[in-house]
């Protein structure tokens, strides 16, 4: 086998590493899924796990990297795509529309990323130092200079932020309960398109001045 082919090789393990282990945090959580079930799960020996990522921490510091580093990528491409004719409500709104879909096209990390933001471990401290403050910033930006420019009232960023996360985060943290008690799919195209459109509602009444 040739190195580029060796190469190959090995990132399609680790690809089947991931997956396995994305599908299992899933169903079982972090703390329930154990090395050897992700081995079974992707079809690899045991030691290749700890060979590639160094054990199930590094399965999950990976997945949760990845997962935000493909969003600050699509936030960027979509950036460049932005012209002087839209207005700061036009840019929030992409980057709101970009996190809804994000969110339902990757539901699994989403729901595993935000179950260990809710219990106070080191992961999750450097979690909220490396990628969402950065996520908050992505936002407060846009709204701050949005303000700066007088298209938006002035208003605590911070707050209006967290009324928005609240939004957009809990359907994909608690799928199950949008289902079962509120009988909505969280999945589907349509309920992304009322999210969004709720969002929407929610900036506009904040963000922009009141019409007499």
């Amino acid at each position: 086998m040739s190195e580029q082919e060796q190469g190959k090789s090995a990132q399609q393990t680790r690809q089947r590493i991931l997956e396995a282990a994305a599908k299992l945090f899933d169903a079982n959580g972090y703390d329930g899924t154990s090395v050897r079930q992700i081995a079974v799960e992707a079809k690899v020996n045991l030691a290749l796990i700890s060979y590639h990522f160094q054990g199930k921490q590094g399965v999950l510091e990976v997945l949760i990297a990845h997962y935000y580093e493909t969003f600050f990528r699509l936030l960027a491409e979509e950036a460049t795509r932005q012209d002087d004719s839209q207005t700061w409500m036009d840019k929030l709104l992409h980057v709101v529309r970009l996190y809804v879909y994000f969110q339902r096209d990757h539901s699994a990390i989403t729901r595993l990323i935000q179950r260990e933001l809710s219990v106070e471990t080191m992961l999750a401290r450097e979690v909220m130092t490396l990628y969402i403050h950065r996520w908050k910033h992505e936002f407060a930006v846009i709204m701050e200079e949005g303000m700066n420019q007088g298209e938006f009232v002035r208003v605590p960023v911070d707050q209006v932020l967290l009324a928005m996360s609240s939004l957009l985060i809990y359907p994909y943290l608690n799928p199950q309960s949008v289902r079962e008690v509120y009988y909505l799919e969280p999945a589907s195209d349509s309920f992304c398109e009322w999210l969004i459109e709720s969002v929407t509602v929610l900036l506009r009444s904040i963000l922009l001045p009141s019409q007499p």
